[in-house]
């Protein structure tokens, strides 16, 4: 059996290696051998830029998919992550908009590696685009990728993908001048709704996010990490990944309302308005059963989370349901730009950028929010109270980890320099 097996590895290398050398010889552009400048992360914060030597090992329809030296992927792995991506690639390029070929080779370069130098850490990046390879650096369209992810978690891969291809469309976009930079919490709001329409892996990872935060954001981007009981005595920090599952659950339900049309991103992602959340709004407003309870940014929001607090939300596409009332918010929060808490009582009277909403569909739950549309502005602080069972409180005590395997696995923006943006 190990004979045969050796012997189906040697034969994928060679067919692998005679494809592209083919292809070399009747394309300029690429290189089998190259060493490529990048950056590794090291639990959330970059570890400086590396010099990764690596050999071209598969050329598809969109795809060079480099290897850094002296690593391994599994066959199916590299054939699944070619084949699904170009499956998807003229829908998302008919979505998000076209790429730019700067190294004019026609194709997308991704170059797997270990881009986490501590290996099982608080946090592992599966990803990421840097937007300084368009500008200098290694001259092109490149997407890097988590080597031990792609291998263990090919599904997770292709999602983070993606993800990152919507952000160098969307850069593509900015160095052309034909668009503003957006501001990271559309840019990534955006990346989030690849996944609703082509990764069912990823969209389901992040409604059980969802559901085991209390503290819902996506305007303030990468807001400080909040201090909210759950409703019980034993104070919890929020999960600090709420910002991503937050944006996806966002997208999920506006695509929902829009009855499932795809078009609904197209819109957001071409639009020429001025102020980012303008644009969402202005595509929300074109759904009829919102055009008359959308009059501006917080009313969206609200309308929002009210429906998923009143009936919660099961997308028929995985089968997941969300709810905001797994865990209610009690005592003093830090509310930023955007940001929404569910609870029994404000206690606080309404004044300046917090508006509230009673839900009487969802056992008289009140929603909290600072409507602020300023980009980094403060924080309001608020003072609330949730009532809950003890057999309630067991419930949200099992499923507050911060701990599990998808709260361990993010994401990060890097900026035209390669540093990782932090708003």
């Amino acid at each position: 059996m190990k004979k045969i097996l050796c012997l189906i590895c040697l034969f994928s290398v060679s067919f692998y290696s005679c494809a592209v050398r083919n292809y070399l010889g009747s394309q300029s552009g690429l290189s089998e051998d190259r060493v490529f400048y990048a950056q590794m992360i090291d639990d959330g914060n970059t570890a400086g830029w590396f010099n990764i030597p690596a050999h071209l090992l598969k050329v598809s329809d969109n795809l060079a998919i480099y290897l850094q030296n002296g690593k391994n992927i599994s066959a199916y792995a590299l054939n699944k992550l070619a084949q699904e991506f170009d499956y998807h690639y003229t829908s998302m390029t008919n979505i998000y908009g076209t790429h730019s070929d700067i190294d004019a080779n026609g194709k997308i370069i991704i170059l797997l590696m270990d881009i986490n130098k501590t290996k099982g850490g608080s946090s592992q990046v599966l990803g990421y685009f840097n937007p300084s390879d368009m500008h200098g650096n290694n001259k092109g369209e490149i997407l890097y990728m988590d080597l031990i992810n792609a291998n263990d978690n090919t599904d997770k891969a292709i999602g983070t993908i993606i993800h990152e291809f919507q952000h160098l469309i969307n850069y593509s976009y900015v160095i052309s001048g034909e668009r503003n930079e957006m501001s990271s919490w559309l840019n990534e709001a955006l990346s989030e709704s690849t996944s609703i329409l082509f990764n069912k892996t990823t969209a389901e990872s992040r409604i059980n996010e969802f559901n085991k935060i209390n503290y819902y954001c996506f305007y303030t981007w990468n807001a400080p990490k909040q201090r909210v009981t759950n409703g019980n005595d034993n104070k919890v920090t929020t999960n600090g990944l709420f910002n991503y599952p937050s944006a996806s659950v966002f997208m999920h339900w506006l695509y929902q309302k829009k009855g499932c049309d795809k078009n609904i991103f197209k819109t957001i992602a071409s639009s020429k308005e001025l102020g980012d959340y303008n644009k969402v709004l202005l595509a929300a407003k074109d759904i009829s059963s919102l055009s008359s309870v959308t009059q501006d940014w917080s009313s969206l929001l609200l309308n929002w989370m009210s429906e998923i607090v009143t009936n919660g939300l099961t997308f028929t596409n995985n089968g997941k349901s969300v709810k905001a009332t797994n865990n209610l918010a009690s005592g003093n929060v830090s509310l930023y730009p955007g940001a929404m808490i569910v609870c029994d009582n404000y206690t606080n009277g309404a004044s300046g950028n917090i508006v509230t909403n009673k839900v009487n569909g969802g056992s008289g739950k009140t929603i909290v929010l600072n409507k602020d549309t300023t980009l980094k502005g403060p924080a309001v602080n608020v003072s609330v109270t949730s009532s809950t069972s003890s057999k309630a409180r067991m419930k949200r005590s099992a499923i507050r980890n911060d701990n599990n395997e998808e709260s361990r696995d993010i994401n990060i923006l890097l900026d035209r320099n390669g540093n990782i943006k932090k708003d």
